[in-house]
């Protein structure tokens, strides 16, 4: 059983009993079949994710508008996304978002969030 260490995270859906804790557990074998690894960033910042989770609406929003520059590749294990023009911090503000109720969020808003990390670059 592999266990998951900063900065490597794990992202699931929590039942609503548990939505208030903390969403990064441990990676054991059931779930190393059913996530995405996805490497953010010039500095390739790694997130373990279910495959929901890039579905949701922040990152359709986030990776519509990097499109161009987003790379899908597979490798022996599963998928693999590289976001090499997002920030790693960005990625994390993103989910955040969607453990906190992103559904009060608009398409607007999470533009505005993704233009002001690319300020910075």
């Amino acid at each position: 059983m592999g266990c998951l260490i900063s900065p490597v995270m794990k992202l699931r859906r929590l039942s609503s009993a548990d939505s208030r804790r903390l969403a990064y557990r441990n990676l054991n074998e059931d779930m190393e079949d059913s996530v995405i690894r996805v490497l953010v960033g010039k500095e390739r910042k790694e997130f373990m994710v279910e495959p929901y989770v890039l579905e949701e609406k922040p990152f359709r929003v986030l990776i519509g508008s990097v499109r161009d520059h987003t790379k899908k590749r597979l490798n022996r294990t599963g998928s693999v996304v590289w976001l090499d023009h997002v920030d790693s911090i960005l990625f994390e503000h993103l989910l955040w978002l969607l453990r906190n109720d992103v559904s009060a969020f608009s398409d607007m808003d999470v533009v505005e969030i993704i233009e002001f990390y690319a300020q910075d670059c």
